[in-house]
């Protein structure tokens, strides 16, 4: 029987393409249009922005590794208010301690997130399909290599194959799940 950590960990890979994409657009939209609008000023308010979307994106995915993961990692402490001018503020959130290891956490997720989902939609409906075959072979054509599965013995064939690849998916997945938690563990603490 599969643990229940293991299917957890395929959540949180189906997850991860559609956050990576939400941080990777809303980074790239953000920083692009402060340095763009940085000559006439109303750029170091959208970069101020961009630095507490960082923080903020950082924190929900500190708790998405805790939760689902078991990551286990602190809480940043609270920032100190700062007042003044926009500049002192945008020094304030730039030089946090982990802002920019952050923002590039936040960047790198994205073709992790890829990664994750294409594996995940890669091995597992693979393992279910060749699991079925001794079901499903009359009705569904299966093609291995350049050969049609026609008998149930050949069915069964491709069904032991299908469970000695179910294994390696679920090993797989786990070690690529626990990848992205050392290296979430690593970025945002």
């Amino acid at each position: 029987m599969i643990q229940a950590q293991t299917w957890l960990n395929v959540l949180y890979l189906l997850f991860s393409f559609p956050l990576g994409l939400i941080y990777f657009v809303a980074i790239v939209t953000v920083f692009s249009l402060a340095v763009g609008l940085t000559p006439v000023f109303a750029g170091l308010f959208v970069l101020w922005f961009g630095f507490m979307m960082t923080d903020a994106f950082g924190e929900l995915e500190r708790g998405v590794l805790n939760v689902m993961l078991g990551a286990g990692i602190p809480p940043r402490p609270p920032a100190p208010e700062v007042t003044g001018s926009v500049f002192r503020k945008i020094g304030a959130a730039a030089s946090r301690p982990g802002s920019f290891k952050r923002l590039l956490y936040l960047w790198v997720r994205f073709p992790m997130g890829i990664l994750s989902f294409i594996l995940v939609c890669v091995f597992i409906p693979l393992s279910i399909g060749l699991l079925t075959a001794p079901l499903t072979y009359t009705f569904l054509p299966i093609q291995v290599g350049w050969s049609r599965i026609e008998t149930f013995d050949e069915a069964i064939y491709v069904c032991c194959f299908g469970a000695v690849l179910a294994l390696a998916s679920v090993h797989v997945l786990n070690r690529w799940t626990s990848v992205c938690r050392r290296f979430g563990r690593a970025m945002l603490s």
